[in-house]
């Protein structure tokens, strides 16, 4: 079964968070480092941009998010563009098609908005990440320290 991609509820950033730490195992220098600060990285992310909080649910149950903001202007000028922000999925859900989902969604959403392109940052040491957004048609397009930029222009195919 499909998950159902939906917006976030401004109640459950909480119940995220735990899934955001969760989901961060093994690759703790990229994410943050205690629930705490998790909790407040993810209300940060819904005052910038929550239309592009988008979670998916599973019978009921979050067991993924990926935050998006449309009108993102990197260096805060030029084009506005996709920015994803944070692409999580609860380990125990993962090879389902639930980060396919939420990606295809936040694409759509960049797609409506007119935006030409989708950019996100990920860490040089999550290869399967890397690998995965490749796969998707991102290409990496510079470097900052350990993370990688990587970007996707929106009019050529699917997702």
């Amino acid at each position: 079964m499909p998950p159902v991609i939906r917006k976030v509820r401004e109640g459950e950033l909480e119940e995220l968070a735990r899934l955001y730490m969760r989901a961060y195992r093994g690759l703790e220098r990229y994410g943050e480092p205690t629930l705490e600060e998790g909790a407040a990285y993810l209300g940060w992310l819904f005052s910038s941009c929550p239309e592009g909080f988008l979670v998916a649910e599973l019978e009921g149950r979050p067991v993924g998010f990926l935050v998006c903001c449309p009108d993102w202007r990197p260096g805060g000028t030029g084009e506005p563009v996709l920015e994803i922000h944070e692409l999580v999925v609860d380990p125990d859900f993962r090879g389902r098609g639930i980060a396919r989902a939420l990606m295809e969604e936040a694409l759509r959403l960049g797609r409506a908005r007119g935006r030409r392109q989708a950019f996100l940052w990920v860490g040089e040491g999550n290869r399967p990440a890397r690998k995965w957004y490749r796969r998707l048609g991102f290409r990496e397009v510079g470097r900052w320290g350990e993370w990688i930029r990587m970007r996707r222009r929106l009019d050529e195919g699917n997702p």
